[in-house]
C-alpha cells in the first residue's frame, strides 16, 4: 500500500473524518475551519474557564498575570489560567531566579507572552526581553503588559536569527540573565558554537522539538552544550484537578481537557547551568 495512503487511513482511523480532510486541504495551501466534537468542546470550555478566571491565572508561579482572550491561544486557555501550563518550566524558571539572583529574562520564541508576563507579575526579573516571530502575538505581548499596568522594563524583538543576541548584547549581564527557548526546532540552528560561546555563562531552559529534526542533531547539541553547561532533563508531569473548586461542576472528560496543553508527543526540556559559574561558587 502506499505509505501517503496508509497514513491517511491512519489519521481517518484516529482523528476522524474532519480532522483528515482538514489535513488534506492544509497539503495544498488551502486552510478550512472544520471542527470536530472534541475541538468543540474544548472552544466551550475555553471561553467558560476565561468568563470564571476574568482572564486572570489563579495558581502557581503565575498567579495573578492577567492575558487578553486571543483566538490563536484558545485552546490551552485553560491550562494557562488555571496556571498549569507549561508547570514543570514555570518551576525551573522561578528555582533558576531566585537561587542565582537573576536579572534579565530572554524569552526567545514568546508566543503572546504567557511566561513573559508571568516572570515580571512574580517579580523574578527586573526586565524582560521576547522575541517572536508572528507580528500579532509581538502585539498581544504588549497589550498583556499593559494589562497588567507593566509599562516598562521590557521589550519585544522580531523573529530571533543566528545574530539575535547583537540586539541585546549591551542591554544585559549574562552572568544574570536566563534564556527560554522555544522556537520549534530553529534550537538546532540558533545553539550554534558561536552563540553558545557568548551566552556559556547564562543560563538556559531550551525546550527539545526533537521531531522536528534527527536524532543526529539531538545528540549533537547536547554534545555541544556539555562543553559549557551543565545539563539535565525534564518533562511534563501529573496533573491535578482535584486543587481546583473552580472545576468541581465540570466533568472529569472536561478537566482532562483543560488540562491538555495540545502537543504532538511527549516533550522534553534541558535545563543547562553554566560550567564556570557553577566552579566559582563551588570554589
Amino acid at each position: 500500500m502506499n505509505k501517503r495512503l496508509k497514513k491517511y487511513i491512519e489519521s481517518y482511523k484516529r482523528y476522524g473524518i474532519l480532522n483528515t480532510v482538514k489535513e488534506l486541504f492544509s497539503k495544498i495551501g488551502i486552510k478550512v475551519k472544520l471542527h470536530d466534537r472534541i475541538w468543540k468542546k474544548r472552544i466551550y470550555l475555553s471561553r467558560k474557564i476565561n468568563e470564571l478566571c476574568n482572564g486572570e491565572v489563579i495558581d502557581g508561579v503565575y498567579k495573578g498575570a492577567k492575558f487578553i482572550y486571543s483566538s490563536d491561544y484558545f485552546i490551552t486557555k485553560p491550562a494557562h489560567l488555571l496556571g498549569c501550563y507549561e508547570k514543570e518550566v514555570q518551576q525551573a524558571i522561578y528555582n533558576l531566579s531566585k537561587e542565582n539572583n537573576l536579572k534579565h529574562f530572554i524569552n526567545v520564541g514568546a508566543g503572546e507572552g504567557y511566561h513573559a508576563i508571568g516572570t515580571k507579575v512574580a517579580n523574578l526579573f527586573e526586565n524582560s526581553i521576547s522575541f517572536e516571530l508572528d507580528k500579532k502575538n509581538r502585539d498581544i505581548i504588549k497589550k498583556n503588559f499593559n494589562l497588567n499596568k507593566i509599562f516598562n522594563g521590557f521589550e519585544i524583538f522580531s523573529k530571533a536569527d543566528l545574530d539575535f543576541l547583537k540586539n541585546i548584547e549591551k542591554k544585559i549581564e549574562f552572568t544574570k540573565s536566563l534564556f527560554l527557548f522555544d522556537i520549534e526546532g530553529d534550537e538546532f540552528i540558533i545553539l550554534d558554537k558561536n552563540n553558545l560561546n557568548i551566552i556559556k555563562n547564562s543560563y538556559l531552559i531550551i525546550e527539545l522539538h526533537h521531531f522536528y529534526s534527527t536524532d543526529d542533531k539531538v545528540e549533537k547539541l547536547q554534545k555541544e552544550l556539555k562543553q559549557y553547561f551543565n545539563i539535565s532533563f525534564f518533562k511534563t508531569e501529573s496533573r491535578k484537578f482535584s486543587n481546583f473548586e473552580i472545576l468541581n461542576k465540570f466533568n472529569d472528560d472536561e478537566k482532562w481537557l483543560m488540562m491538555s496543553e495540545s502537543r504532538p508527543s511527549t516533550m522534553r526540556w534541558i535545563v543547562c547551568e553554566p560550567i564556570n559559574l557553577e566552579q566559582e561558587k563551588s570554589g
